[in-house]
């Protein structure tokens, strides 16, 4: 059996060649945060559902006069959105996600002011989500869910 495999390479002269192991530096740790916190942002804008259904960017929407208005959120369609009301959702909640770094960052120094902008992106993206389910259902109220 060995034999059989050797054959070829009585014919055939292996190439001498010297290949070189490129030099990759180790890239630092905020290039690998800033890859993983963009990665963050297009999921959560819901990139995978922009690739695979192809929404619009905005919708229209007809007013009184009959005139094409448009529209970023589409109305009362939870499992559905455009484009720009994925990518804005996402930047709410990378909002929210630097609010917890910053506070995760201030456990070190305990810095009020820090504290303060922290705690205000999270307060303020868990506001402005509400305020997009809301333009999407109207009538939606998170307190009297039960």
């Amino acid at each position: 059996m060995d034999t059989l495999l050797e054959l070829p390479f009585k014919f055939v002269k292996v190439p001498k060649m010297r290949l070189k192991v490129p030099n990759i530096s180790k890239p630092s740790p905020m290039v690998v945060f800033s890859i993983i916190f963009f990665t963050y942002f297009l999921v959560s804008s819901g990139i995978i559902y922009d690739l695979i259904i192809e929404p619009p960017s905005i919708g229209y929407q007809p007013d009184e006069r009959g005139h094409a208005r448009p529209t970023v959120f589409q109305m009362y369609r939870i499992n559905a959105q455009y484009i720009i009301e994925g990518l804005s959702a996402g930047f709410i909640f990378l909002l929210g996600a630097l609010g917890y770094i910053i506070l995760d960052l201030n456990s070190k120094k305990n810095n009020s002011y820090v504290f303060a902008v922290g705690l205000a992106l999270i307060v303020a993206s868990y506001n402005i989500a509400i305020v997009f389910i809301r333009m999407k259902i109207p009538g939606y109220n998170p307190i009297s869910i039960y």
